[in-house]
């Protein structure tokens, strides 16, 4: 069985970017567990436990609907976090850019994945990046104020250009957690 879900890669340069900011301001927002680099994605569909056999159709109308895609752009901006106020389960880097048509592709990614047996999620679709999880409350309460304290990136918020959807499987314990079981790329746009 594999473990599945359907996202969007960051370019090397990107993932290189955030990483090394996150690095300093770890102190700021004690997460205990931060992502890996080449883990931090944008999810389309999660997805769970999937056969060997399921994995490759669902991977076959992926590739068809990537090759109708055209490419769009992405730009992350901002902090928040989920979870409980006092102490948050997960810190994330907001999206901004081509959000109308990275919303229709998710519609798209969710209606290829219900027609292999995933259902759609019932909860609103909020794109993000999950750059840590579980804050520690040793800490003391966390503050909402601290997400402004650490301001951008040096070079500031990093952009980049959409151009593929992936379908991974999750490996539980190792890292990097995610394997990329086929990367397919959107159609090339017309000159």
């Amino acid at each position: 069985m594999y473990r599945l879900f359907v996202g969007i890669q960051l370019p090397q340069d990107v993932q290189r970017e955030l990483d090394a900011w996150k690095g300093s301001i770890q102190k700021v927002l004690p997460f205990q567990k931060w992502t890996h680099p080449q883990d931090v994605h944008v999810t389309l569909s999660f997805l769970g436990d999937a056969s060997v056999e399921t994995a490759e159709a669902l991977a076959a109308d992926l590739r068809q609907l990537a090759a109708a895609a055209l490419p769009l752009t992405l730009h992350a901006e901002g902090l928040g976090v989920f979870g409980p106020p006092a102490a948050p389960s997960i810190l994330w880097a907001g999206l901004t850019g081509d959000l109308d048509a990275l919303a229709a592709l998710q519609r798209e990614v969710a209606g290829v994945c219900a027609r292999h047996g995933f259902p759609a999620e019932a909860r609103a679709y909020r794109p993000h990046l999950t750059l840590a999880r579980r804050y520690r409350t040793a800490a003391g309460p966390f503050k909402r104020s601290a997400l402004s304290a650490v301001g951008a990136p040096s070079g500031g918020w990093p952009v980049w250009q959409v151009e593929d959807i992936v379908l991974y499987r999750s490996h539980l314990g190792r890292q990097p957690a995610y394997e990329a079981l086929g990367v397919f790329p959107f159609k090339e746009p017309s000159t």
